[in-house]
C-alpha cells in the first residue's frame, strides 16, 4: 500500500514537472523560456518603467525567431532591472556586452542562463525555485 502511494504521488510529480515545461527543438521556445522568467521576477524587482514596456518586451519575446532576437531581448530586460536586484560581481553592464557578442541560438541560451543566474534570490517569486530546475534543462536545449 505504501508503495503504491509513494508511486502515485512520484507520477503526480513528474506530471506537473512536465507540464511546466514548454516543448523543445524549436527556436520559439526561447520566447516561452523569456515569458516565464519574466513572469517570475517580481515587479519590484524592475524599474517604474517597466510597467509600460512589459506588454512590448513579452510580444517582443513571443515572436524570437533568431540569436539576435534573443538577445535584444534579453537586453532590453535587463535594462529594466533595478540595479541593486543583481548579486554582487555581477553587473547589467557585463550582460550587454555579452548580448552584444551573441551569435548563436546557444550563446543567446547562456546570455538569458547568465541573466537569471545574475539575479540575487530576493528579485525572483518563491515559486521560481521549483520551477527553475525545468526550466534550465528546457533552456540547454536551445542549440
Amino acid at each position: 500500500m505504501k508503495r503504491m502511494l509513494v508511486s502515485l504521488v512520484l507520477l503526480s510529480i513528474s506530471h506537473f514537472v512536465q507540464a511546466q515545461l514548454p516543448k523543445l527543438g524549436t527556436v520559439a521556445n526561447a520566447g516561452q523560456l523569456v515569458t516565464q522568467l519574466v513572469n517570475a521576477i517580481k515587479p519590484t524587482s524592475f524599474t517604474s518603467a517597466f510597467a509600460g514596456a512589459k506588454q512590448g518586451i513579452l510580444g517582443k519575446a513571443q515572436k524570437i525567431s533568431s540569436a539576435a532576437d534573443l538577445a535584444g531581448t534579453v537586453s532590453s530586460l535587463v535594462g529594466y532591472i533595478k540595479p541593486d536586484m543583481f548579486k554582487t560581481g555581477g553587473t547589467a553592464k557585463s550582460l550587454l556586452d555579452m548580448s552584444s557578442k551573441v551569435k548563436t541560438m546557444a550563446e543567446g541560451a547562456s546570455l538569458l542562463k547568465s541573466f537569471e543566474g545574475g539575479l540575487k534570490p530576493e528579485a525572483l517569486t518563491g515559486s521560481w525555485s521549483s520551477m527553475r530546475t525545468g526550466w534550465l534543462s528546457a533552456l540547454n536545449q536551445i542549440k
